[in-house]
């Protein structure tokens, strides 16, 4: 089944070492969206990135412990995205969100 709209892409930039409660902050941003009904998330490591303080964030041979650029996405429709933007807003202290209107078609099995 196929079904077309329009809605919102919302990005969450983080980095690799944030934490909330203890548990990597893109995970538990994860969480929030899974139990709020989100359609659906991925997260991405980036290899190379800095942010607002200039520091340069790389994979490297040599950095024992890296502190990567995450990225998160979500589409979903807008009233959804409206309602997350709070939840997931209060958990980042440091960090960007983008919101983006967006057509998608999102594709599903045949329900027979």
């Amino acid at each position: 089944m196929k079904v077309s709209a329009f809605g919102r892409l919302l990005r969450i930039f983080v980095d690799e070492n944030d934490r909330w409660h203890g548990q990597p902050l893109y995970t538990a941003i994860v969480d929030v969206l899974r139990r709020n009904g989100a359609a659906g998330a991925t997260v991405f490591r980036g290899v190379e990135g800095f942010g607002a303080h200039r520091e340069l964030h790389q994979a490297s041979v040599f950095s024992l412990r890296p502190n990567l650029p995450i990225l998160i996405e979500v589409v979903d429709d807008e009233e959804r995205i409206d309602a997350l933007v709070p939840l997931i807003g209060e958990m980042v202290s440091e960090g960007l969100l983008t919101l983006e209107r967006v057509e998608y078609t999102r594709y599903t099995r045949d329900p027979s």
